[in-house]
């Protein structure tokens, strides 16, 4: 429609420099030709646009070049990617409880396993031991040229690996000179949201171990990363060699410094409040029968409240995990004639991260409880139904406790990864 337009308008105007020129001297009439013929000219600025990868390709191809990767400012490879509609979150440093170490994409949300990574059309190879989809920590961010997204039809080229798509990493192939990256970066959020901290202020006052409102203005999760490039060209432009180092470190950011998060959610009749887990401290006896204990303040036992006595598991889960990574390699290729070409490709990548969740406990495991024990006193063996009959035979009966190991602090796991690969 706005070619049609556009064309309407030079019409338009034509006309009326012809008129003009019949009216006036027959010298302009020639002046008219020729504007007629510059104004007929029509340029459509999206045949401009770059589309390389969709020129040659059967299905569409979401393309993401160095430019962008640069605006960005990302220091990990898969948060590239993840900000893409088709790709959902796989393996990453957002990644806490059954973290592998890698980092992996995972398109159209049918798993990792199914989306074929590469790397200049070659296949990256598995990530590790314990996860198969591959590692793209071992991709440095500033030798990327451009990224090519597929996730249509993939699988008939590359087999069952593709699913779900490919990602091809095509990184550059003729770097020359010397050049040093560093960055530096943080989150900041502003914690605001009332209604929460309010639930927050509320539990804080029974509970303040376990409750607190944090800060208003939080940075954290500060990232530093030194990358050092160095390549030449062959003297008739037909190599090139590169080769490359990169060292990233990033901080934790937990989960209670998020208003959000800092508990978490319930609901009941008046509406969200914050809730947790059963399994808590000081501890909750339960026969699921009736009896739901708890030790109270002088050490006696109290009936247990979900509603005030759950453990808030939140504010020690890792919202980013601290992470430390040293990638070395190098890129080579050469061509040979117009049908032969040689390269290589070397890496070496160490990768180094601490997931942690909330404290591990007993998780409602059965415990004989002998209502003769001469350590519990006459309020708390009436607190667990024990009769006279049963203390004076020495009867047991069967209790779950559920106790969280906060002494212990956080459930924390050292996962590293590393890589050596020659192509």
């Amino acid at each position: 429609m706005n070619f049609f337009g556009l064309k309407s308008r030079l019409l338009v105007t034509t006309v009326f420099a012809g008129v003009a020129g019949a009216m006036s001297l027959p010298a302009f009439a020639q002046e008219a030709t020729d504007q007629e013929s510059v104004q007929e000219t029509i340029f459509v600025t999206g045949s401009r646009i770059p589309q390389d990868p969709n020129l040659v390709s059967t299905s569409p191809v979401t393309a993401i070049d160095d430019v962008e990767v640069a605006l960005r400012g990302v220091t990990r490879v898969e948060d590239l990617i993840n900000q893409l509609p088709q790709a959902f979150a796989a393996q990453g440093a957002n990644v806490s409880n059954g973290a592998t170490g890698t980092a992996t994409i995972n398109l159209r949300g049918l798993g990792a396993a199914r989306t074929l990574v590469l790397q200049n059309g070659r296949r990256l190879p598995y990530g590790s031991p314990n996860s198969t989809p591959a590692d793209v920590n071992q991709i440095p961010a500033q030798l990327i040229d451009r990224v090519d997204v597929l996730t249509g039809g993939a699988s008939a080229v590359y087999g069952s690996d593709a699913l779900a798509g490919v990602v091809n990493f095509i990184m550059k192939s003729d770097f020359e000179g010397f050049r040093l990256d560093g960055s530096y970066n943080f989150y900041q959020h502003k914690n605001d949201n009332g209604t929460i901290q309010n639930l927050l202020r509320s539990r804080a006052a029974t509970n303040p171990s376990q409750f607190r409102v944090p800060d208003e203005n939080q940075e954290d999760g500060y990232g530093r990363e030194v990358t050092a490039i160095i390549g030449a060209n062959s003297a008739d432009d037909r190599g090139n060699v590169t080769a490359f180092f990169t060292y990233r470190n990033n901080d934790k950011v937990l989960q209670r410094d998020r208003d959000y998060s800092a508990c978490a959610f319930g609901a009941n009749a008046a509406g969200f409040t914050c809730a947790g887990s059963g399994t808590t401290f000081p501890t909750q006896f339960n026969n699921f029968n009736g009896i739901a204990l708890t030790i109270g303040a002088n050490g006696d036992f109290v009936p247990y409240n979900g509603n005030t006595g759950a453990y808030n598991f939140g504010p020690l889960n890792y919202y980013q995990r601290p992470d430390e990574r040293y990638l070395l390699g190098a890129l080579g290729n050469y061509e040979i004639n117009k049908h032969a070409e040689v390269y290589t490709e070397l890496n070496i990548m160490d990768y180094s991260s601490v997931a942690q969740i909330a404290p591990s406990g007993s998780f409602f495991s059965v415990a004989e409880v002998n209502c003769a024990n001469p350590l519990l006193g006459t309020q708390q063996r009436t607190a667990l139904g024990c009769t006279a009959t049963q203390v004076a035979n020495g009867e047991a009966i069967s209790m779950f406790i559920a106790r969280r190991n906060v002494e212990g602090g956080g459930r924390q796991d050292s996962i590293s990864s590393s890589s050596l690969r020659g192509v």
